[in-house]
């Protein structure tokens, strides 16, 4: 990229840091300026460039979702709105951030993804990594979220009417896909959901029940065969509740023996510790909250709760 970018609109931007490099040290994401504005400047492939343009035109002037702003073809750069933090860097820079400011951003993104279910589309990547904020503070040291947003939609699909998304891969990040996008297949809206859920919990401190980066852990599951994205599964198994005809009438018939096998452990595990299970350890975070994850988070995604059942729940009015 050269310092300085022309837009799609005529705009100048100049290029500053760089935010991201590819595996071969490339630089591909810049925060960069036009006047006093903070803005970045993204190079993506043909494909997303072109889902890009479509979602830009498409979802034009919303708040909620962090859509493009202009647009380069030339060299295939996409413009986007600056955020100061995404939530995951938020929290792992202070985890003592407001409660009440974590929940304004998490009902940002149920908005966000009401907004984006309402035409169709499904994001197939909800995590902390996408959500992004801009947060202030004053002198006192009080800390106020004043915008966030749902972004990265690069695996975005729309929906053709009411029929599932099968790809034949797992889609998303491992640790924040719900057990059908574990198996690439019978995926809808309700799998954005259950990774709001996810992304909930994660929120009101949740994450070291979630994540799983320790390497050490990583090797010892590489050790005993087991890949990152099984152990999740039965984690979420276990947390959540076994697989049901539900989610088996979802998902292709190939992938039935992977989610029996990863439920079977999930519940021998249960058995010998019934408090793994989120409707004991969820307690914590009230009954009204543990309601609402719950409904988000059932094994048959046909039962959770929708995006605008989610935005009722009595939850989202307690202090």
């Amino acid at each position: 990229m050269a310092s300085a970018i022309l837009g799609a609109s005529s705009r100048q931007y100049v290029r500053g840091t760089v935010l991201h490099k590819d595996e071969d040290g490339n630089p591909t994401i810049f925060k960069a300026t036009r006047g006093n504005e903070s803005i970045v400047l993204k190079q993506e492939s043909k494909s997303i460039f072109d889902l890009s343009r479509r979602l830009g035109d498409e979802f034009a002037g919303s708040r909620q979702l962090r859509m493009p702003i202009d647009f380069n073809p030339e060299d295939r750069i996409v413009v986007y709105p600056y955020f100061t933090d995404t939530l995951l860097d938020l929290m792992r820079a202070d985890p003592d951030f407001p409660p009440a400011e974590l929940k304004k951003i998490l009902r940002y993104v149920g908005e966000a993804i009401q907004e984006f279910h309402a035409k169709g589309w499904l994001h197939l990547d909800v995590k902390p990594d996408n959500i992004f904020v801009n947060w202030t503070w004053n002198e006192e040291g009080n800390k106020t979220v004043t915008d966030a947003a749902l972004g990265d939609f690069g695996i975005a699909y729309k929906q053709v009417g009411a029929t599932p998304l099968r790809t034949g891969v797992a889609l998303g990040n491992f640790m924040w896909r719900s057990p059908e996008a574990q198996t690439g297949s019978g995926m809808t809206k309700a799998t954005d959901i259950f990774s709001y859920g996810l992304v909930c919990i994660y929120a009101l401190g949740g994450g070291d029940l979630l994540l799983l980066e320790d390497k050490k852990v990583l090797a010892e599951l590489a050790e005993l065969g087991i890949t990152p994205h099984e152990y999740i599964l039965t984690r979420h198994f276990t947390y959540f509740g076994t697989v049901n005809e539900g989610l088996l009438k979802q998902v292709d018939s190939c992938e039935h023996s992977t989610l029996k096998k990863a439920s079977a452990t999930a519940e021998l595990a249960v058995k010998n510790q019934p408090e793994l299970r989120f409707e004991v350890w969820g307690k914590e975070l009230g009954e009204a909250a543990l309601d609402m994850i719950s409904g988000m988070t059932k094994p048959d995604l046909t039962a959770r709760l929708t995006v605008d059942q989610v935005l009722r729940c009595s939850w989202w009015q307690e202090p």
